[in-house]
């Protein structure tokens, strides 16, 4: 390295991340040509990687594409202070320490302390060792706590424990989860329905140092292209004294954190050309105010199609597809690691007890042959919906293949296969699974609404159909409800069989 001052020092004002370059351990940051070379070289003398910016925005688009250890601020420009750049590194959660030039204060002029925590001062002039231990104790802090950070994600990752499955491709899919966690580009999540992309996107953002921020998620196949402008964007509401109140979109929820767009198949091609720009630029110029908003958000996709055929029929923009899939995973199949299903059983059966405050209910051996024999069209949902549905109608200790039969829908059965099948029709099992759910809750109508996942006035139209009296009515030509009354004729039927079995 030379010593001799070059005459331009550049100060670049985007910065790109690098393809393969050895990671910077002090950045920067001052708007002073002579400042900033000084410091460089004395950066480099005490054995670091430096980097040199000259504005708060360059500093924040630096630290967002690349961690730093150490942020050294000289002279900014009017309006730039330490204080705001402090804010920015805390609000985002690096662990970069910042380290602020002063002058030595005088009588004449009193020394301004920076009116932000976590900020040490390096008072001018200094000696090179001085300089050196200042700089190595901001670093080892740093390293402290990018690796306390580290553990405390692994310690309260509850999400990568639900990932559950021994087999060799839920093992694949774990580790390429923690390969690509701390990485900031897009990811494409590819599998049939129901095979967990919500899961897996939950657990790419706590596995990462994005974990503390926001985990936003927005399904493209039920919002129309303008819902979902308003939904990223978000909207304008007039308010009184000619006032205009601005409701923040899904875009600056999820600052700092990540956004998942499921079933991105379905975004129209002129949101898809939006949503490319987002995720280049960072920012946007909201709709109806035509202020610019920068955010910080790494996006996940999720498709239950193949995209690139898609690109192939003009039906999914090329350069979204491009964007989207810097990293892609694959999620596999439930029928393709059927081993999977008794670990998947007992961990939707635990979660059941623990809901209902009692012991874990067991499977018998005929109903686990059974459950690994099904397809599974609706992968490893269409698993969790059979068990919650047969725990709704089971009051013992053990669910038997009986149980569990009436829940599993054939694949790709047609009408005049399905009337001749045996069995309970549609509507009798919506009955049987109601009406014994509201007997084990004792008629409490809110706590069978939350077990059933449906409204409390849904419930009463289901009830007022099966003649129950309404909530509060008198009843006077209905049937009353008793723990006895409420069980219906088919359940009965089914006990009567159990006993006799």
């Amino acid at each position: 390295m030379t010593n001799s001052r070059p005459d331009v020092i550049p100060f670049p004002q985007r910065v790109s991340a690098p393809a393969a370059e050895t990671a910077t351990n002090v950045l920067i940051v001052t708007c002073d040509p002579d400042i900033a070379w000084r410091l460089e070289n004395d950066v480099r003398s005490a054995g670091l990687t430096t980097r040199v910016v000259n504005s708060y925005d360059a500093a924040a688009q630096t630290l967002s594409l690349q961690a730093c250890e150490a942020c050294l601020v000289g002279p900014l420009a009017p309006g730039e202070t330490a204080g705001a750049l402090a804010g920015l590194i805390q609000q985002k959660g690096w662990s970069t320490q910042l380290v602020c030039l002063v002058a030595a204060p005088s009588d004449d002029t009193p020394q301004i302390l920076p009116a932000a925590n976590g900020i040490e001062l390096l008072t001018q002039p200094y000696t090179p060792s001085t300089f050196a231990l200042t700089l190595a104790a901001a670093v080892q802090r740093s390293k402290l706590m990018a690796e306390n950070r580290r553990l405390r994600r692994q310690l309260s990752n509850r999400n990568l424990r639900d990932m559950v499955g021994h087999s060799p491709a839920m093992h694949s899919l774990r580790q390429q989860v923690q390969n690509i966690a701390d990485h900031n580009g897009c990811v494409l999540l590819s599998g049939e329905p129901g095979s967990g992309t919500d899961l897996v996107a939950q657990a790419i953002h706590d596995s990462g140092r994005r974990a503390h921020r926001p985990f936003v998620k927005i399904d493209c196949s039920v919002l129309s292209a303008e819902t979902l402008e308003q939904d990223l964007f978000g909207q304008c509401e007039a308010a009184p004294m000619g006032q205009t109140i601005r409701h923040p979109g899904r875009l600056e929820m999820a600052d700092g954190g990540t956004l998942l767009l499921e079933q991105v198949q379905f975004v129209a091609l002129p949101v898809q050309k939006q949503i490319t720009s987002l995720i280049r630029e960072q920012s946007f110029v909201h709709p109806q105010t035509g202020e610019r908003i920068r955010f910080d958000v790494r996006f996940i996709f999720g498709a239950n199609l193949e995209l690139r055929s898609q690109v192939d029929k003009g039906l999914f923009r090329r350069d979204l597809y491009e964007e989207a899939s810097q990293t892609c995973l694959e999620l596999p199949t439930l029928r393709s690691r059927k081993d999977d299903i008794a670990p998947l059983t007992e961990h939707y059966l635990r979660r059941v007890a623990g809901r209902e405050g009692k012991p874990p209910r067991s499977l018998t051996l005929d109903a686990l042959h059974l459950l690994q024999r099904h397809d599974w069209p609706g992968n490893v949902c269409e698993l969790e919906n059979v068990i919650e549905r047969a725990c709704a109608l089971d009051w013992g200790s053990k669910l038997t293949s009986s149980m569990i039969e009436p829940w599993l829908t054939p694949r790709d059965v047609t009408e005049e296969e399905a009337d001749g099948l045996p069995g309970l029709t549609l509507a009798e099992m919506e009955r049987k699974l109601i009406e014994a759910t509201f007997n084990r809750f004792a008629g409490n109508r809110e706590k069978t609404a939350k077990a059933l996942q449906i409204g409390i006035r849904t419930l009463s139209g289901k009830l007022r159909e099966y003649g129950y009296p309404p909530r509060g009515g008198p009843g006077s030509n209905l049937k009353a409800w008793s723990p006895a009354a409420s069980i219906s004729p088919v359940i009965e039927t089914l006990e009567s069989e159990q006993r006799a079995a």
